[in-house]
């Protein structure tokens, strides 16, 4: 596939929804920068750098038919890289307190959804799974780890095999 089919292959699946729902489209696009850093350790970030622009600029900047976008990384956004064509950013961290209850599972809802399936054991999960604080607010989970609780009913680290750090090695 040519990079200009690739680049315009979101905005054509926006038009398709949006024909058929009559409705703007909202695209999320998760871990934008797991590509990013692959393409970095494995030497083609120039070609990666080519292709991204141009998917970003058909599917965010010119299109007509997205509400909203929303992307999730760990790599900071700088405006100044491969974020330079994108302008309208709104850059929310973990330090913000903007949407900081939607990073992650607050104690309230964990309890709950323990409560449903029937565990009781609140403050073994609390010493296991908690221990993230987004802007000011404390006491979030990671939800991958408590929705595999839930499923296995089990205390285990399921996060551990859930990224690579094989950037952060090369780079050392």
């Amino acid at each position: 596939m040519s990079n200009s089919d690739f680049s315009l292959a979101l905005n054509r699946l926006c038009s398709y929804l949006y024909r058929y729902y009559n409705k703007k489209v909202i695209i999320l696009l998760d871990e934008y920068d797991t590509p990013m850093q692959e393409a970095y350790i494995h030497g083609y970030w120039k070609e990666f750098l080519s292709l991204t622009r141009a998917l970003f600029n058909n599917t965010f900047i010119t299109n007509s038919y997205l509400e909203r976008a929303v992307m999730t990384g760990i790599t900071r956004i700088s405006k100044e890289s491969l974020f330079s064509d994108l302008n309208n950013l709104n850059v929310v961290t973990i330090l913000s307190n903007e949407y900081a209850s939607c990073f992650g599972f607050t104690e309230k809802e964990v309890f709950a959804a323990m409560d449903e399936f029937g565990t009781t054991n609140q403050n073994e999960v609390k010493k296991w799974y908690d221990g993230f604080t987004i802007g000011t607010l404390q006491d979030i989970y990671n939800p991958w780890s408590i929705i595999c609780f839930l499923d296995k009913a089990q205390l285990k680290t399921y996060w551990v095999n859930t990224s690579s750090n094989s950037l952060i090695s090369r780079l050392l």
